[in-house]
């Protein structure tokens, strides 16, 4: 039996049909807890009846960042609040810490953490295992949980945690790592045992490039009680990191094999789900990403950007914007009218992909590979007029997330099931083939990690 776990990150409703149709590809759903908190009832209706394996990601780094982060714009008050999601998990936090962000309206310090430290553990604690379990008490089915032993569960629990900036100094940097090990300390004692207990640890990139981190990293986490550490870097993919990035990354992943704790790819794409092939040497143990997204993401983000449509390119394992994939495969011949829509079908099915949304969209004929690009106008008010611009459909935005989830799962089978040789040749004959001007900087990331 693999010890991996594959992990979907749940973020909005309009997830649902891809998660109900994905659910058994993966083995837990992992909810930020600031959704849990507004959206506490339809979270226990979701992994009552889909998926009764669950984690929560307590979040609490957000309250270290300036409070700007954490606040939004009113319209209908004309006001800058704190946002309502934020605010009611702010509710289950301890009085003290409430205050700071609510009233004084300015982000934690360590000492802050210190002077509530066990007070923090037990309420994140009971946010996290019995939260849900509340709201499901509520509800009509909850005697059907019991009696049919289907209850709902966390698959693990996550002690709360800050980051680390690059601007922090050294001193800076050891009391935000005090806090994260004292406050594991106290989650793992009110656990007493009841659940698998994770960290995480989230840090902005140049962090790992301080060569006194991995010394800190092994004192803050040496015989602290956990089986798992989350691991977010801002921004952070291996197949795009720098030569110097690559080996920073590496290095942590071996400390944490020397810690005997195993890593998960808080944010990853392809390339953190072939580092969980056991032929690794310094291996992950699980990654989670979105739905149709979510290989990578920054820590504090700014605004997403003008929709486009995008297309996971499955032999490539990028998303990659609608018009690039097309390219590639015009290419490739694949609309070459020399031959008929149904044989380019066929060999779309035998080399590029076959998952269920590709087949139920293209069927036989190449063209409808089209409708993953499928757009409507919308305008945009700038200051010198109106823009007219294309955003993607509702169903295209949702068959590109069906066929990216299907083509994660596929990646997650391959990656458990074959060996890492196999994988490896096959991903740099894919590249040799559709990217070529990108093969050295594959086969340097396999002469790194794939050993």
């Amino acid at each position: 039996m693999s010890d991996e776990l594959r992990l979907l990150r749940y973020n909005t409703g309009t997830d649902k049909k891809v998660f109900v149709k994905l659910k058994n590809e993966f083995d837990a759903v992992i909810f930020n807890a600031t959704i849990v908190a507004y959206s506490g009832s339809s979270v226990a209706d979701l992994v009552s009846a889909h998926k009764r394996q669950f984690i929560i990601d307590p979040q609490t780094h957000i309250f270290q960042h300036d409070i700007s982060a954490i606040q939004t714009f009113r319209k209908k008050t004309g006001t800058v609040e704190i946002k309502k999601s934020v605010e009611q998990y702010l509710a289950t936090f301890p009085s003290a810490l409430k205050s700071i962000i609510l009233q004084e309206r300015r982000p934690v310090f360590p000492n802050d953490i210190t002077r509530n430290i066990d007070e923090l553990a037990n309420s994140v604690y009971q946010f996290e295992t019995a939260y849900v379990q509340g709201h499901i008490k509520k509800k009509e089915y909850d005697k059907y949980l019991d009696f049919a032993g289907i209850r709902p569960t966390p698959r693990l629990a996550i002690a709360p945690y800050f980051m680390l900036k690059s601007s922090y100094s050294e001193d800076e940097t050891s009391a935000w790592m005090q806090v994260n090990r004292k406050l594991i300390d106290s989650f793992v004692q009110i656990n007493s045992g009841n659940f698998e207990v994770a960290a995480q640890l989230v840090l902005e990139q140049k962090v790992l490039t301080k060569a006194s981190i991995y010394n800190l990293i092994k004192s803050t986490y040496d015989n602290a009680g956990i089986s798992y550490i989350f691991l977010w870097i801002d921004e952070f993919d291996t197949f795009e990191a720098s030569g110097p990035m690559r080996q920073a990354f590496y290095q942590l992943l071996s400390t944490f094999k020397e810690l005997g704790i195993k890593p998960i790819m808080a944010y990853g794409g392809y390339d953190s789900i072939l580092l969980c092939n056991n032929q690794i040497t310094n291996r992950l143990f699980g990654v989670a990403q979105s739905v149709g997204y979510g290989e990578s993401r920054a820590i504090t983000p700014v605004g997403g950007g003008l929709p486009v449509n995008k297309y996971y390119f499955e032999p490539l394992h990028r998303r990659l914007r609608f018009e690039e994939a097309f390219y590639i495969l015009q290419h490739a011949g694949y609309f070459d009218p020399a031959k008929s829509k149904r044989a380019h079908a066929r060999d779309y099915y035998a080399h590029i992909c076959k998952c269920a949304q590709c087949r139920d969209i293209i069927q036989d004929d190449i063209d409808n590979f089209n409708r993953y690009n499928d757009s409507i106008p919308f305008v945009v008010r700038a200051r010198y007029g109106d823009i007219s611009r294309n955003r993607p459909t509702s169903e295209a935005s949702l068959i590109s997330a069906l066929h990216f989830s299907y083509c994660k799962a596929k990646e997650w089978h391959d990656v458990i099931n074959m060996d890492l040789d196999i994988l490896v040749a096959k991903l740099i004959e894919n590249y040799k083939k559709y990217a070529p001007n990108r093969v050295s900087n594959i086969e340097n990331w396999c002469e790194i990690y794939a050993h």
